[in-house]
């Protein structure tokens, strides 16, 4: 992701609006790959998925929604999904550790930007980070600094304990019934 600005100060980041949102790392603001309408519509069914655990599992859904990821480097990421167990902190920007993430591959993102934000996430201690490829239909677990393919057409998210079915989710983007 190709920097869009010079150094600024958190507090001008944080008090700021960009369009589309951008991460701040070590004080400089990064590009987000806006994704296509595939991406978009994955977003929206993988978070009306999660919504549904809203009152059973004691979660809240949020999108593209700013997380503090590291505050001793200035670190903030955007994920595409993020599912946090209530009660947390509220505020302009997420500071409680999501017990959920999913990452959503843009036609223009590399893999060495997706691990990157996997390793921020994992360094904060999220327990589920999952990146999704709408495009080719993959999906991936990122655990110990790795992303382990997913192979079968569910996958057991912990704590809070929801089974994800992705395969099935992918199907819905294609889905000409609708």
């Amino acid at each position: 992701m190709g920097t869009t600005s010079a150094s600024i100060s958190l507090d001008e980041y944080l008090n700021s609006a960009y369009e589309p949102d951008r991460d701040f790392v070590d004080g400089v603001l990064l590009e987000r790959h806006v994704g296509t309408q595939r991406h978009a519509l994955l977003q929206l069914i993988v978070g009306a998925f999660f919504l549904r655990f809203r009152k059973s599992h004691r979660i809240d859904v949020f999108t593209e929604c700013r997380l503090l990821v590291d505050a001793a480097t200035r670190r903030y990421r955007i994920p595409d999904v993020m599912v946090l167990g209530v009660p947390y902190t509220k505020g302009k920007v997420v500071v409680d550790v999501p017990a959920i993430i999913v990452e959503i591959k843009s036609p223009d993102d590399t893999f060495d930007d997706i691990v990157d934000r996997c390793f921020d996430y994992e360094k904060l201690t999220v327990r589920n980070i999952l990146v999704m490829d709408p495009d080719n239909q993959r999906a991936w677990l990122f655990q110990q600094g790795n992303l382990q393919l997913l192979t079968g057409a569910t996958i057991r998210l912990k704590e809070p304990a929801i089974d994800f079915p992705f395969a099935q989710l992918f199907t819905e983007i294609d889905d000409d019934n609708r």
